[in-house]
C-alpha cells in the first residue's frame, strides 16, 4: 500500500462545528431589536395613560390625546412582541414620531393649534421619560425597515432579551407613572393652578393669579409635567 494511500486512511477528518453567534440565528438580532422597541412602546404607552388620567380630567383635549396615543402604543408594542412585519414597524415609527415632534414643538416654539396654541409647556420628568421612549421606538423601527428584515418574532427567537427588557420598561413605567401622579416631583400643593394640586401636567394659560404668587414661579405652568 502506497504512503499516500495509507495516510488517506489514517488522517484525522476534521468535523463541522456547530453554527454559532449571529450566524447561527441570523433573525435573533433583530428579534432583541423588537423585544426592546415593543416593551419601550408599551412603557410609553403607559406613562401616556397616566397622562389622560392626570392631566385629562380637566381637559377633554389632553383626555383624548392622551389616551389615544396610549391605546395605540399599547396595542402596537403588544402585537409586535407577537410578529413584526415591516409594514407594522414602518407604523411605530411614523407614529411614533408624530408624537415626540409634537411633544418637542409643544416645548420649544409652542403648538399652532389646539388649547396651548403658541405656549412653550414645560418639560417634566415623565412626558420627557415617555418622549425618550418614543424616539428609541423610531430608532430601532426604522433601522430594521431600512435594513429590509422580514416578519420577526420577538418572543420564540429572543425569549431572554424580552424577559430582560420586561424588567427594564416595568421599572421606567413605575417611575414614570408615580411621577405623572405626583407622588415626586409634583407641584406645591394649594397653588391654585389647577384643581388637582400635585398633579404634573401642562395647565391651563393664565391659570392661578399671576407670574409668581400661588407657590410657582412659572405663571401658569409650575412644576412642568406632560
Amino acid at each position: 500500500m502506497s504512503e499516500e494511500i495509507r495516510w488517506g486512511l489514517t488522517r484525522p477528518r476534521s468535523r463541522p462545528l456547530p453554527a454559532s453567534g449571529p450566524r447561527a440565528d441570523p433573525g435573533r438580532n433583530p428579534a432583541r431589536v423588537v423585544s426592546a422597541i415593543a416593551l419601550a412602546s408599551m412603557a410609553a404607552g403607559a406613562i401616556n395613560i397616566a397622562a389622560a388620567a392626570t392631566v385629562g380630567r380637566g381637559s377633554p383635549q389632553d383626555l383624548a390625546f392622551f389616551s389615544v396615543v396610549a391605546v395605540a402604543q399599547l396595542v402596537w408594542g403588544v402585537v409586535a412582541l407577537g410578529q413584526a412585519p415591516r409594514w407594522w414597524l414602518a407604523l411605530g415609527a411614523a407614529g411614533n414620531l408624530v408624537v415626540a415632534v409634537t411633544w418637542v414643538v409643544s416645548r420649544t416654539a409652542g403648538l399652532p393649534v389646539g388649547q396651548y396654541a403658541g405656549v412653550r409647556l414645560p418639560a417634566g420628568f415623565p412626558d420627557g421619560l415617555a418622549t425618550a421612549l418614543e424616539v428609541v421606538v423610531v430608532a430601532g423601527a426604522a433601522a430594521l425597515v431600512i435594513r429590509g428584515h422580514g416578519p420577526v418574532r420577538s418572543l420564540a427567537r429572543s425569549p431572554l432579551v424580552a424577559a430582560a427588557a420586561a424588567v427594564v420598561a416595568t421599572a421606567l413605567i413605575v417611575a414614570g407613572v408615580l411621577s405623572q401622579a405626583g407622588a415626586f416631583g409634583s407641584s406645591p400643593a394649594g397653588s391654585g393652578q389647577t384643581g388637582n394640586p400635585g398633579v404634573n401636567g401642562p395647565y391651563a394659560p393664565g391659570g392661578g393669579a399671576g407670574g409668581t404668587s400661588g407657590g410657582g414661579a412659572g405663571g401658569g405652568y409650575p412644576g412642568g409635567g406632560y
